[in-house]
């Protein structure tokens, strides 16, 4: 891949994605705005990149000119494909407006993209959400983490329930609902898995904006749905990251009262595991990803069935959810 050089004089926007430093993405000023859909609400001037980390460099460019590794994809997402060379040392990626190369050995990737304005623009910027979400799923992988598509809301105790689940399974209904009682929130839309220093495993946020109901406020569900910034919202109600303490699969039935019901290990393995599909992208790493998603299945889990009943009544949502807080409030 030659691309177009970044341009000179330019120095890359760079963004520190997780709380240790050691992953950051660099990009060039020019494409910084398509940036804005995927780039997660982080404190980037207080988090400085760890010397030799892992980079994820995005410059303007052709991405025809990025020469697939041979085989069928390995994993897809919205319109990217990524193929794993045999020795699973390279990705390639590829969307229609963006394209790059992942070295899984030397922990790095470049992506390029093209320049599009308008319409256009708007679907490159959709293109680059894919590809870049699946090189990090891949280079958290070489890193021992695992990227899952979940939210994460803490309790008053300190431990942080995983809200794993499809889009539109209730996950940021229920993360607001539980801030308004005093809960704390690490993401409602990415987060990281990895094992701490003692072996316990944390969950880490790459929050976004929260898509609610345009009705939330006035308990109206069924509306079409708006952005809103959670920091501002809810100031001071963010933990960067925070230990795992179990897992919750919701999902919404309107008709039905919410319960919550426990699940065994192996159902939530199976369920988590849909929601971190990369992790068998990589064969290198698919077997430490998956013991680490094993670990996290062994803490508690539930079913969450969501119904109207609860649907901004955060009080009968707290009752239904004492058999996993003890009652915290």
């Amino acid at each position: 891949m030659t691309g177009l050089p970044p341009a000179a004089g330019a120095p890359p926007a760079v963004f520190t994605l997780l709380e240790d430093g050691r992953l950051r993405l660099e990009c060039h000023p020019a494409l910084a705005p398509l940036l804005d859909r995927w780039l997660p609400l982080l404190p980037y001037a207080t988090t400085a990149p760890t010397p030799g980390g892992v980079a994820i460099r995005i410059h303007p460019g052709d991405p025809a000119n990025v020469r697939p590794v041979p085989g069928a994809p390995v994993l897809r997402l919205g319109g990217a494909r990524a193929r794993v060379d045999d020795h699973a040392s390279t990705a390639t990626l590829h969307a229609a407006a963006c394209g790059g190369v992942a070295d899984l050995s030397g922990g790095c990737a470049t992506l390029w993209v093209a320049p599009a304005q308008g319409d256009a623009a708007d679907a490159a910027g959709w293109d680059l959400y894919s590809v870049l979400t699946l090189a990090c799923a891949l280079l958290l992988g070489r890193m021992d983490r695992a990227l899952v598509h979940a939210a994460a809301v803490v309790a008053p105790g300190g431990g942080a329930w995983l809200l794993a689940g499809d889009t539109h399974a209730g996950k940021s209904t229920t993360c607001v609902n539980l801030i308004t009682t005093g809960w704390r929130w690490v993401t409602d839309d990415h987060g990281v898995l990895a094992r701490g220093a003692a072996g316990a495993i944390r969950v880490e946020g790459w929050p976004r904006r929260f898509h609610l109901d345009a009705g939330w406020d006035e308990g109206v569900p069924g509306q079409p749905r708006g952005e809103v910034d959670p920091h501002r919202r809810w100031p001071g109600a963010w933990l960067r990251s925070a230990p795992l303490a179990g897992l919750l699969f919701p999902r919404v039935e309107p008709d039905r009262p919410t319960a919550l019901i426990p699940i065994p290990a192996a159902d939530a393995l199976s369920g988590l595991m849909r929601q971190s599909p990369w992790l068998l992208g990589d064969r290198v790493r698919a077997p430490q990803i998956l013991s680490l998603l094993r670990a996290a299945c062994e803490r508690p889990a539930f079913s969450l069935r969501l119904g109207l009943d609860t649907y901004r009544d955060a009080d009968r949502l707290l009752r239904v959810l004492e058999p996993v807080t003890g009652g915290e409030r």
